[in-house]
């Protein structure tokens, strides 16, 4: 039996292996997977054995905790589920890298307002993230948790709903004493906000959803429709999704985004460098066509004197017989901390 360090490195690997990025050619596969998996059993199974836990006590209260799993999957199909076809026909949203870094330091301090269903790029939709998103960014995120590869979001008669997925291998899964057929996305989280109810900043999926689709909206960032290989395309009409409905949002200036990161990191452990990002922010616009404030994204900017030298390296004692040295480490700097 491996012992705790041994486990805790294959934990950490496995994480690892589960982070690499995403290109445009793996979301629409990644989506057409998921599409004919959401139109199966295997969705309403996994729901069935709790897999996300609280989603169905949530729904019924009385019923779930006593009810089997067949029962269980009955309350989800006499429920009104969304059709296949809306998932099929669905947009494709695809984050770039420096897009993904921006818009995790942007939604930590996104306007706690009420949600609007006009605010989102799509009434419903995939977000895939080129490069995932700390697990840290989102609510009720346990240590060590795998980074966020894509978000769905749907916006429904009473709110938004929308359940964030991380990658894993596919094949089947027990879950809760349940055998379930996953694919390369796994459910890792569900929230959901009622329309005309604020929201918390920077903790939960919608909170990155509302942040992407308002940058999306500024002049910073930039949309188009990426080229996609004709055997990628012929999976996209197999499993009958448009790959027309696929766009990809990037910044015109992706230089800024591992700024804005980096000062949202600071921030969070209380540190201010003397040369410095201050960080963009938002401002409440108020549109009198509307009558209502919205939010738009103020750029950030270096502030502060970046021609400093760096910190003294650290010093290594080196044992010669009966003498010691000290030697300059050249190059050594202070190990970054952790960000929260």
């Amino acid at each position: 039996m491996p012992g705790p360090a041994a486990a805790a490195a294959a934990h950490r690997a496995k994480l690892h292996s589960l982070a690499r990025g995403l290109t445009p050619a793996d979301s629409i596969r990644l989506k057409a997977a998921l599409t004919q998996w959401l139109g199966s059993d295997h969705w309403i199974r996994y729901l069935a054995a709790d897999g996300l836990q609280g989603y169905g006590t949530g729904a019924w209260p009385e019923q779930w905790r006593s009810a089997s799993i067949a029962e269980r999957m009955a309350l989800f199909t006499a429920d009104e589920l969304i059709p296949l076809a809306a998932w099929r026909n669905a947009d494709t949203i695809y984050a770039d890298a420096p897009m993904c870094d921006m818009v995790t330091a942007a939604a930590q301090t996104f306007p706690q307002q009420r949600v609007r269903r006009d605010e989102f790029l799509a009434p419903i939709g995939f977000l895939f993230f080129a490069k995932p998103v700390p697990s840290a960014a989102f609510a009720c995120s346990l240590p060590d948790q795998p980074p966020v590869s894509a978000i769905t979001w749907a916006c429904v008669d009473d709110g938004v709903n929308a359940f964030t997925w991380v990658r894993q291998p596919p094949g089947a899964y027990e879950i809760n004493g349940v055998t379930v057929q996953l694919t390369s996305l796994f459910p890792h989280l569900a929230y959901f906000v009622p329309w005309d109810q604020p929201a918390d900043a920077g903790t939960h999926s919608v909170s990155i959803l509302r942040a992407l689709s308002a940058l999306a909206k500024q002049p910073l960032t930039r949309e188009d429709c990426p080229k996609i290989h004709q055997s990628v395309r012929s999976i996209a009409r197999r499993a009958k999704i448009r790959p027309e409905s696929f766009r990809r949002i990037a910044l015109r200036r992706p230089e800024t985004a591992a700024h804005e990161l980096s000062a949202a990191r600071a921030a969070a452990e209380g540190r201010t460098p003397a040369g410095h990002w201050v960080r963009g922010h938002w401002r409440n616009q108020y549109y009198a066509s509307v009558d209502e404030h919205r939010p738009i994204w103020i750029e950030g900017f270096p502030r502060g004197d970046f021609t400093q030298p760096a910190a003294d390296g650290e010093r290594l004692l080196v044992a010669h017989g009966d003498r010691a040295r000290q030697d300059l480490v050249h190059d050594v700097l202070p190990a970054p901390r952790r960000a929260g």
